[in-house]
């Protein structure tokens, strides 16, 4: 034997829950990951919990008549989602309301989301 081979992980499972994100139908293909989007976060933490998500990236409004990413937030926190939740609003007081929530994190800009998923696929396939 030559030597031993690497397994790479298994992807992280990962959720968007953007309305503007699916409407464009962006598909997010990137090593490391699985990643679902979710037009809204009005079944957040039964999706969360059911599909076993790992990480997810929540936006603060999804349309009219539908939770917002601070009350998606706090449902899934209270429901038992222990993975990590990042706030993706361009509104940096939604962002701030979302970590209030129990948000983990906040990106600046929904145009850093790609690159951010980017960085997180190479840090989970390198075991980090």
């Amino acid at each position: 034997m030559t030597g031993a081979t690497q397994l790479e992980p298994s992807p992280l499972r990962v959720a968007i829950f953007d309305d503007v994100v699916a409407a464009r139908g962006e598909v997010f293909h990137i090593p490391g990951l699985a990643v679902d989007v979710h037009a809204h976060a009005d079944d957040a933490t039964r999706l969360c919990l059911e599909k076993a998500y790992e990480l997810v990236f929540m936006d603060f409004a999804m349309g009219r008549g539908r939770v917002t990413g601070s009350d998606a937030t706090a449902a899934l926190r209270a429901g038992g989602f222990r993975g990590r939740i990042v706030a993706i609003s361009s509104d940096p007081a939604a962002n701030a309301s979302m970590r209030a929530a129990g948000a983990d994190d906040a990106l600046a800009t929904k145009a850093h989301l790609r690159s951010y998923l980017v960085h997180v696929g190479s840090q989970h396939r390198r075991g980090r």
